[in-house]
C-alpha cells in the first residue's frame, strides 16, 4: 500500500491512519500504557457483567442500564487491546484502510452508545431520589426495554453518517495516538470531520446535563437527610455519601475526557499532542473507573466476591433505622435510591 510522503506533494487517501514505519520509544510507551489500561477495562467490565448476572440486587433498571453500558465499553476496549495498542507499538506503514475504518466504526458505535447510557444511568438515579413514588412505574421492565431500544436507535444513524456523507471519515492514527480525520482530496482546507464534531459535542452536552442531574440528586439526598434528621454517622448516610462520591468521580473524568475530545476535534494535527493524549486516555480511564466503582462502592459486591453471604435486598431500596417515628416514615421519601 502506498503511503503519504510529507516531504512531497503526493496525496494518497488514508495516509493519516498509517504508522511511521519505525516505532519510537514514545510510541512503545504510549502503546503499552494503552494496552494495559484497555485490558484492565475489559477485565473489570467482564467482572461487572458477571456480578450483575449473578447478584439479584442488580436485576433491576439500574443493573440493566449499567450492564448495557458496560457491554459496549468492554467491546470498545477489546478493540483497543487487539488493534489500537498494537498499531501504536508496531507503527506499521501498510495498515489496510478497510480494517482501520471498520475498527473505527465499531469503536465509535460503542463509545457513542456508552455516552448515551452514561447519561441514562444518571437520570435513573435522579428519578429514584426525586420521584420515588413514580420510580417503579417509570422504570418497570417493559419501559426499561423500550428505553434501551430507544437509545440504540440513533446510534447507527449517527455512526453511518461517517460513511454516507463524503469526506467525514475518521480512523485511529498510530502517530497521533487518537482518532484522526482522513482527508479525501489534496490541498483540502478542512482538517476535521463535520459528523465527528457533531457527535463529539452531542456527547459533551449529555455529560454536562449528567452533572446537573447528579448535583440535583446529591442536593435531594442532603435535603432528605436533614428533613428526617439522620445522624451523619448512620450507615444509610454513609451509603448515600458513597453514592455521591461514586457519581462525582465518574462524571468528573467523563466531562474532562469529552471536553478534551471536543477541543482536539479529531483534527489531523501534529500539534496539541498533550490535549489529544489526555482526552483519549482519560476516556479509557473513565471506563476503567466505571468498572472499579461497582466493586468499591458496594459492600454487598465485596462480600459476594469474598464468598460471604449477601443479604437479599435490592439496590433500588434503602433500609432505614426504626428507632423513631420520624425514621419510620423515611422510606416513602427516599425509597428507590440507587447506589
Amino acid at each position: 500500500m502506498a503511503t503519504f510522503n510529507y516531504s512531497s506533494s503526493v496525496f494518497v487517501y488514508g495516509a493519516e491512519l498509517q504508522g511511521r514505519g519505525e516505532p519510537t520509544q514514545k510510541d512503545i510507551i504510549v502503546g503499552s500504557v494503552m494496552f494495559v489500561l484497555a485490558l484492565a477495562a475489559v477485565f473489570l467490565g467482564s467482572v461487572n457483567l458477571a456480578i450483575i448476572w449473578k447478584m439479584s440486587i442488580f436485576h433491576n433498571a439500574f443493573g440493566w442500564f449499567w450492564a448495557s453500558r458496560t457491554t459496549v465499553e468492554v467491546i470498545n476496549n477489546f478493540l483497543h487491546v487487539v488493534y489500537s495498542a498494537p498499531m501504536t507499538i508496531l507503527q506499521p506503514k501498510n495498515i489496510p484502510i478497510p480494517l482501520a475504518t471498520t475498527v473505527f466504526v465499531l469503536c465509535y458505535f460503542c463509545a457513542f452508545y456508552g455516552c448515551i447510557m452514561h447519561f441514562l444511568v444518571s437520570v435513573n438515579r435522579c428519578v429514584a431520589v426525586n420521584l420515588p413514588l413514580r420510580y417503579k412505574f417509570i422504570f418497570r421492565t417493559s419501559n426499561c426495554i423500550k428505553i434501551i431500544a430507544a437509545c440504540w436507535i440513533p446510534v447507527p444513524f449517527a455512526i453511518f453518517s461517517f460513511l454516507v456523507f463524503p469526506c467525514n471519515m475518521l480512523s485511529y492514527s498510530p502517530q497521533l495516538y487518537e482518532y484522526a480525520f482522513i482527508k479525501c482530496a489534496p490541498n483540502m482546507e478542512r482538517n476535521y470531520s463535520i459528523v465527528g464534531t457533531i457527535i463529539n459535542r452531542t456527547c459533551w452536552v449529555l455529560c454536562c446535563v449528567t452533572i446537573g442531574t447528579d448535583i440535583s440528586t446529591a442536593i435531594r439526598i442532603v435535603y432528605i437527610r436533614k428533613v428526617v434528621r439522620f445522624a451523619s454517622h448512620s450507615d444509610d448516610f454513609k451509603r448515600d455519601t458513597r453514592f455521591f462520591l461514586q457519581t462525582i468521580v465518574q462524571n468528573f473524568t467523563m466531562i474532562i475526557a469529552t471536553t478534551m475530545i471536543v477541543v482536539a476535534n479529531n483534527e489531523y494535527n501534529l500539534e496539541d499532542e498533550a490535549i489529544r493524549l489526555f482526552g483519549f486516555f482519560t476516556l479509557i480511564v473513565t471506563q476503567v473507573n466505571n468498572g472499579i466503582t461497582l466493586l468499591v462502592f458496594n459492600p454487598e459486591v465485596r462480600r459476594h466476591l469474598c464468598g460471604y453471604q449477601v443479604f437479599p435486598f435490592s439496590v433500588t431500596s434503602v433500609s432505614y433505622s426504626t428507632k423513631t417515628a420520624r425514621t419510620n416514615s423515611a422510606p416513602k421519601a427516599v425509597q428507590e435510591i440507587i447506589l
